[in-house]
């Protein structure tokens, strides 16, 4: 597995590339002190399966770089790993393209166990702020609506869909939801590509976060 770390300050990169090294047998790490070498560094030419991004660094934030990342590969799994658990940095992450939500304060043992996941797949909130963002949904107003302005509110779902959609929105990969519903792995990702299709979004984590918001899930 390649990673690219991006983070600006020399001792916390080195701290977490040592520990991913400790905890993964075969990865090979690069490093990034900005946003933009990050950028960069993809647009020259270089993969790598994930990347674990800051998001407060000079020249580039990590939320600008994961924009423009996504945009030259959407393969790639941008994992951001920072200080901050302000909700505004949080949606700006995911509306970027980001795959999970770090804190600094993750365990190297769990921050391995969310790469995987992420490759996997999955969509991953810290627990810590998880609970906090969906409280924060529910807090908006509920307004009423007509049976056809709910339609379009739910994007006209199957009850199969739904039932995908809400295990997309608590994180599950598509081997686990697969499992959970006893269905084929492909037809899982047949129904997945109808639920962004109905719901206009590019990818699982904006149809998730989309979904709780909406108050589909």
């Amino acid at each position: 597995m390649k990673i690219l770390l991006v983070e600006d300050y020399q001792h916390t990169r080195k701290t977490i590339a040592y520990g991913l090294k400790s905890k993964m047998s075969d990865v090979e790490i690069f490093e990034s002190d900005n946003g933009l070498a990050a950028v960069n560094f993809i647009k020259d030419g270089n993969f790598v399966d994930v990347i674990l991004m800051d998001i407060s660094m000079p020249i580039m934030n990590g939320i600008e770089a994961s924009k423009k990342i996504k945009e030259i590969n959407p393969e790639i799994k941008i994992i951001m790993l920072t200080s901050f658990n302000e909700k505004e940095h949080v949606f700006s992450s995911f509306n970027s393209g980001a795959n999970a939500y770090c804190l600094k304060s993750i365990k190297i043992d769990e921050l391995v166990s969310v790469i995987k996941s992420v490759m996997n797949g999955a969509l991953w909130i810290d627990p810590s702020i998880a609970q906090y963002i969906l409280q924060l949904f529910k807090a908006e107003p509920v307004i009423e609506e007509s049976v056809e302005e709910n339609i379009i509110q739910n994007f006209d779902l199957t009850a199969r869909e739904k039932d995908i959609l809400k295990l997309v929105a608590l994180g599950k990969s598509n081997k686990d939801i697969a499992e959970d519903l006893v269905l084929s792995i492909h037809t899982v990702k047949n129904h997945l590509k109808n639920i962004l299709h109905k719901m206009s979004v590019e990818d699982r984590t904006q149809a998730a976060i989309l979904a709780i918001k909406e108050n589909i899930v």
